[in-house]
């Protein structure tokens, strides 16, 4: 939109919720009247660049870019006019995301999330190639004190899916009106745990998408008297919570989805470009675990037989791998990449996987040959970090990770992600005191 196409969107409401994504995906910023929004269109604003140095609670904690010494300074941002959108979760509010940069006219921050995929998209298109992405979110619902809604653990379960449908439906209903391309919702194999789909988009879109879905459910799960949850193990042995990306590319200028395109005879996967994009996602998944898996919770959801990876490899059509082919030909050939759990933050997840499968791409890499049969049962295959701890030593040391999100964005997310663990470290749980208070 331009100044004067905006001013005549913005007739038709009092309030903007103006807003950007945190290190952690979770939406930050302010509601602004829509004269004064106007304004902020031209000008941007200067806000606390905070939001990049707290933890997953938002508690600041000091780290080397922006601490006491620094006086915590501001950064500016500008509102993304291609995502302001009506917000039909409030009454004559609309809803616009923001762009992070280091001044007013500076350089893109370098711990804005948005800006860190904007790179990467940018790498792609540097090889001739769009990335086109579709996303599944899983999330459970939970009373408010954070207990199960039942013991019903049916997947797909239309007659338990039926008992929810008044908060569902909205949902559905909400993101549908303020442009997210559901496809569908359905129940999983948790107590109270729901999927919902959303249909292929550019990158950049799909995580905004991905962002205004979990915003979305959980302001809409509270007004329903319930509370949503995005926490990848909220339940002892239940199914685990995780956000899965189906990708494929286009080349530059085209609606072609060359993973379809048959261009070599030889093996499972016969686009040329499709292997090459899987040997790099395959090569950089163990180094981008502790941004696909940012909590001390994700990894617990990586046991054998969750249905969530563990392991570095991928197959056809098969839900044991980290990587799977799912049946289709032509427009339909795509990966479902696994590995994410669902408190990531979406843009970091789609910035570290397009630009592994770009690096393949550069390279022409050969995957390995895929798994046949269970996963968990292959001894050879390599393993995916277990504790953040693991995950952040593999992320910290990469040289690939730093060119991707920038040795800036490594190092703090590190510290905080560090911090993170040894708070759970030091904590003592209730199975502890439950299984020591009282020693034999």
């Amino acid at each position: 939109m331009d100044l004067v196409e905006t001013e005549r969107f913005l007739s038709r409401f009092d309030t903007v919720e103006c807003c950007f994504p945190d290190t952690w995906g979770v939406f930050v910023g302010r509601r602004m009247p829509a004269p004064v929004f106007l304004d902020a269109v031209t000008g941007g604003l200067s806000m606390p660049n905070a939001p990049f140095a707290w933890n997953l609670r938002g508690e600041i904690d000091p780290v080397p870019y922006v601490n006491p010494d620094t006086g915590f300074p501001n950064m500016h941002v500008v509102p993304d006019l291609s995502t302001l959108r009506p917000a039909p979760w409030a009454e004559r509010t609309a809803f616009c995301l923001m762009d992070a940069f280091t001044a007013s006219g500076g350089e893109s921050h370098p711990l804005d999330t948005r800006g860190i995929l904007r790179r990467s998209i940018a790498t792609l298109e540097g090889l001739g190639y769009d990335a086109w992405v579709a996303s599944e979110l899983e999330f459970y619902l939970c009373t408010t004190d954070g207990q199960a809604l039942d013991d019903d653990v049916r997947c797909w379960s239309m007659t338990r899916g039926a008992e929810y449908e008044a908060v569902i439906g909205e949902i559905r209903s909400t993101l549908l009106a303020c442009g997210v391309p559901v496809i569908s919702s359905q129940t999983e194999g948790g107590p109270g745990q729901w999927e919902i789909n959303v249909g292929p988009a550019s990158p950049i879109e799909t995580a905004d998408n991905a962002a205004i879905l979990k915003y979305v459910v959980k302001l809409l799960a509270r007004r329903h008297g319930l509370l949503a949850t995005f926490m990848p193990m909220p339940f002892q042995d239940a199914e685990g919570s995780g956000h899965h990306l189906h990708q494929s590319l286009r080349a530059t200028g085209s609606e072609e989805n060359v993973f379809g395109v048959d261009d070599d005879a030889d093996g499972p996967i016969r686009s040329r470009p499709m292997r090459a994009y899987l040997a790099g996602v395959l090569e950089h998944m163990a180094d981008l675990t502790a941004v696909n898996l940012p909590s001390v919770n994700a990894y617990k959801r990586l046991k054998d037989y969750t249905f969530a990876p563990n392991r570095v490899c991928w197959a056809i059509d098969n839900r044991t791998a980290a990587v799977r082919i799912p049946p289709g030909e032509g427009d339909a050939r795509r990966m479902e990449i696994r590995s994410a759990s669902s408190d990531a933050n979406p843009y970091l997840i789609l910035a570290g996987t397009i630009a592994a499968g770009a690096d393949g791409l550069g390279g022409a890499s050969v995957p390995a040959a895929p798994i046949e049969g269970d996963a968990y049962k292959d001894g050879t295959l390599e393993l995916l970090p277990t504790t953040l701890g693991a995950a952040v030593d593999r992320f910290e040391q990469s040289a690939f990770c730093k060119d991707v999100f920038g040795e800036l964005f490594v190092e703090t997310f590190s510290v905080l992600a560090r911090r993170e663990e040894a708070a759970f470290r030091n904590h003592v749980t209730d199975w502890e005191r439950a299984r020591y208070l009282e020693p034999s």
